[in-house]
C-alpha cells in the first residue's frame, strides 16, 4: 500500500539547472528520508500501464537503467520490492522506492526528477497523499546554464523561454493542489539561509529538521565516487553567486533574456526589469531561429505544455 500521512512520498521538481541536485543531497542526509538519483521511470512507464493491451511490470521498473544505477544492491532491492507483493502501478513504484529507502535504513522516500514539473497533476493522481516541492532559481541564471549543456537550449535566450514555461506550469499546477501538498522554494533562499529554508521544508513534509542535512559536503567527499559535472559544487557549503549569468552574453542578448524571464521573475519575488518591447521582439526572433535550425534539439517539445493524461 502506498504510504500516507507524514510518511507520504514527496517529489522535488523544477526547471533543469535550478539546484534540485543540491536540495536532493540535503534531503537525503535526513535520517528518515531517502532520495535516490533521478528516476524518470515513474512517468516514462506509467502510460504503458494505461495503454490497452500493455502494462508496466515490476520487472520493467527494476530493470530500468535509472534504477539500475541507484546506489543500492540490485538483489536486495528486488527482494524487498517483491516481498511487498504490490498490485497496481502506483503500488509497484512505491514498493521499489520503499525498498530503496529500507536498504538505506530510511523510513520515507522522495523522488527528485526535475522534469516532473510538467507532470504534477498526473503524479498527484497516482499518489493522492504525495507532496510536491518546486525549487525555483532566478531564470536568468538558469537560461545561461541551460545553454552550456548538450541536452539544453541552443542559446540563453531559448533557455529563458524554456525556464519561463516550466516555472509557469509548475506554479499553476501546484497552486491547484493547495498549500498542504505544494511548496515553492527559491534556490537563492536555500543558499543564503540554508537552515531556515530547510526548517520550512521539513515543517511542510511533517519532519523534524536534522542538522545532518547541512553536512552534505562531508558525505559527498567521503563517498569516494567520482563527482559528476552537475555535482561539482556539492563539496562546498551552500554558496551564493557561483556564476554571473551575463558572462559571455552581449548586451542585446542580456536584455532579451531578462525580458523573457521578466513576468515570472516578478511572480516569484525576484527584482524584475522594466518591460522592453523591442527586446521581446528580438527574443521571439531568436527563439524562432533556434527552432528552425535543422538538427537542433527539439526545443518545441520542451516548451509544449504537458497534456497527456493517465
Amino acid at each position: 500500500m502506498v504510504s500516507g500521512g507524514d510518511d507520504a512520498p514527496f517529489f522535488v521538481v523544477g526547471c533543469a539547472r535550478s539546484g534540485t541536485t543540491l536540495l536532493r543531497t540535503m534531503l537525503d542526509g535526513h535520517p528518515r528520508l531517502a532520495v535516490p538519483d533521478e528516476s524518470h521511470f515513474v512517468i516514462g512507464l506509467a502510460p504503458r500501464w494505461w495503454r490497452p493491451g500493455g502494462a508496466a511490470t515490476l520487472d520493467d521498473i527494476l530493470e530500468h537503467p535509472k534504477v539500475r544505477a541507484w546506489d543500492v544492491d540490485p538483489v536486495t532491492l528486488r527482494a524487498r520490492a517483491e516481498a511487498a507483493s504490490p498490485r497496481g502501478y502506483a503500488a509497484m513504484v512505491d514498493a521499489v522506492f520503499s525498498a530503496y529507502a529500507a536498504a538505506h535504513g530510511k523510513a520515507r522516500w522522495g523522488d527528485k526528477t526535475p522534469g516532473y514539473v510538467s507532470y504534477v497533476p498526473q503524479l498527484a493522481r497516482l499518489f493522492p497523499e504525495a507532496r510536491f516541492v518546486h525549487l525555483v532559481r532566478d531564470g536568468r541564471e538558469v537560461a545561461a546554464s541551460l545553454a552550456e549543456w548538450d541536452w539544453g537550449a541552443r542559446t540563453a535566450v531559448s533557455g529563458a523561454w524554456w525556464w519561463a514555461h516550466k516555472v509557469r506550469v509548475g506554479r499553476r499546477d501546484g497552486a491547484r493542489l493547495g498549500p498542504e501538498r505544494y511548496l515553492e522554494l527559491r534556490l537563492e533562499d536555500l543558499t543564503a539561509s540554508p537552515e531556515e529554508t530547510l526548517r520550512r521544508l521539513c515543517a511542510f513534509l511533517g519532519e523534524e529538521f536534522a542538522p545532518t542535512m547541512l553536512a552534505y559536503p562531508d558525505r559527498v567527499t567521503a563517498s569516494g565516487r567520482p563527482v559528476r559535472r552537475q555535482e561539482r559544487h556539492l563539496a562546498r557549503p551552500p554558496t551564493a553567486g557561483l556564476r554571473d549569468w551575463r558572462s559571455g552574453l552581449g548586451a542585446r542578448d542580456q536584455e532579451a533574456v531578462e525580458e523573457v524571464c521578466r513576468p515570472m521573475l516578478a511572480a516569484c519575488g525576484y527584482d524584475a526589469p522594466a518591460p522592453r518591447p523591442a527586446a521581446r521582439a528580438y527574443a521571439a526572433a531568436i527563439r524562432a531561429r533556434d527552432l528552425s535550425i535543422t538538427g537542433v534539439r527539439d526545443i518545441r517539445a520542451r516548451l509544449r505544455p504537458a497534456t497527456r493524461e493517465f
